[in-house]
């Protein structure tokens, strides 16, 4: 899935469904802001990027945005909801938002679910009444599992400048600071570096911006 202004792939890096899904806003705390999921076809098309929904899904699920243009766009306006609730959750999740529990819980609810044995195993089975309530509906179910995990305490959020990005920090050291390196990390790195040649001319240059002058020797 390519960002629409700078033609890049939109990076998977929240090592989790439900962190992924988070992301797709960027930068997410400070605008400009380019919202990967400007529409219910952008939902369906992020579906089959994250390998959630197959071709064949991807395409039901546009044939029937396209039926029910409305409903289409409650489903989308839920997605978003979701997203936003997901992010006050993982952002803070000792500290849990009322209404974004609410709105987890409810696209919980939309999808019926029953235990079957299949295979000599048991499995839960999601039976959505469309395509997208699946799609919701893993990524409820993506957040749940992370909630209740001892994975949790290693949700973190990127120390990027405005990024916002939150992922799961899978390190040795538990250290991770970026989304990647490759974006956040490198940007850091280009900071620092403009930082740090801004002090050596001015150190240069002298108090306000002046270059030093030599004394003159006392006669």
């Amino acid at each position: 899935m390519r960002s629409a202004v700078t033609g890049r792939n939109l990076p998977l890096c929240g090592g989790a469904l439900c962190l992924d899904f988070v992301n797709t806003v960027d930068p997410r705390l400070k605008p400009p802001h380019e919202e990967f999921l400007a529409g219910f076809a952008e939902l369906a098309n992020w579906g089959r990027y994250v390998r959630v929904l197959s071709v064949s899904q991807r395409r039901a699920m546009l044939t029937e945005g396209a039926a029910d243009p409305t409903g289409a766009a409650a489903a989308h306006r839920r997605a978003i909801e979701l997203r936003e609730a997901l992010f006050r959750l993982f952002r803070a999740p000792r500290r849990p938002s009322p209404d974004a529990l609410t709105t987890l819980n409810g696209e919980l609810q939309r999808t019926s679910v029953f235990i079957q044995r299949r295979q000599g195993r048991y499995e839960l089975v999601w039976r959505p009444a469309f395509v997208v309530d699946g799609l919701l509906g893993a990524i409820a179910r993506s957040a749940v599992d992370l909630l209740t995990s001892r994975e949790l305490d290693h949700v973190r959020e990127c120390a990027g400048d405005g990024c916002g990005w939150l992922f799961l920090d899978t390190s040795k050291a538990h250290r991770r600071r970026w989304c990647t390196m490759a974006v956040c990390g490198n940007r850091a790195k280009a900071r620092r570096h403009r930082d740090n040649r801004r002090v050596r001319v001015a150190a240069h240059l002298g108090v306000g911006g002046r270059s030093r002058k030599p004394q003159a020797r006392a006669s």
